[in-house]
């Protein structure tokens, strides 16, 4: 298999995460590749441009993130990262952290643009939904445990970008049960691993 991704994408990370938790690296070749770009490699496999991309052993494209760690998680019959039906409340928590990952990703994007074109409208109505999301997080930690699975592995990814990304966002204070249990997730070796390039 070959997984395609770029080291600042928290999306491809979340992938990168689940491979190493399932260990996976022997049987997964990661290639980074450049996005945005009229001449990345990435094309010639998916014609989105997106990562994170996989091609498998039988040559299928698979794109989008949850899609790819369900597929990485049939292979390793130990360890179960990706919630079902059995589990309501993993399923809950992966289409919350989802949703966050989305805002924040948007929000990334946004800031990256020169000044002058940066819209405040949407800076400040991700900036809300941060907050918010955040807010319900915290009441949420104490169910939180460092015992991985795909929501878990989401909401590391999406914090550790924004400590990457939006330095200025000062999200720590009002949530210390959340930024404990992050700072003790972000510690293990496959969060280590992957972490953005700063």
């Amino acid at each position: 298999m070959k997984l395609f991704y770029t080291p600042n994408s928290p999306y491809a990370r979340i992938t990168r995460v689940t491979a190493l938790e399932l260990n996976l690296s022997d049987k997964i070749k990661m290639q980074k590749v450049t996005v945005r770009d009229a001449n990345s490699t990435l094309l010639n496999y998916n014609p989105t441009g997106k990562v994170p991309t996989l091609e498998t052993d039988d040559k299928f494209i698979l794109s989008e993130t949850r899609i790819i760690c369900a597929y990485f998680d049939s292979f390793n019959n130990d360890i179960r990262l990706v919630a079902d039906t059995s589990d309501p409340f993993s399923l809950q928590l992966e289409g919350l952290f989802g949703g966050f990952l989305d805002g924040v990703a948007v929000w990334v994007r946004e800031v990256r643009r020169p000044r002058t074109e940066q819209s405040p409208p949407i800076i400040e109505l991700e900036q809300s939904r941060a907050l918010r999301c955040l807010g319900h997080f915290e009441k949420l930690s104490d169910k939180l445990d460092q015992q991985p699975k795909l929501a878990h592995i989401m909401l590391g990814c999406t914090l550790g970008i924004i400590e990457a990304r939006l330095q200025k966002f000062q999200w720590r204070q009002k949530h210390l049960r959340l930024a404990k249990w992050y700072d003790e997730f972000s510690s293990r070796s496959s969060m280590q691993a992957t972490k953005p390039e700063v």
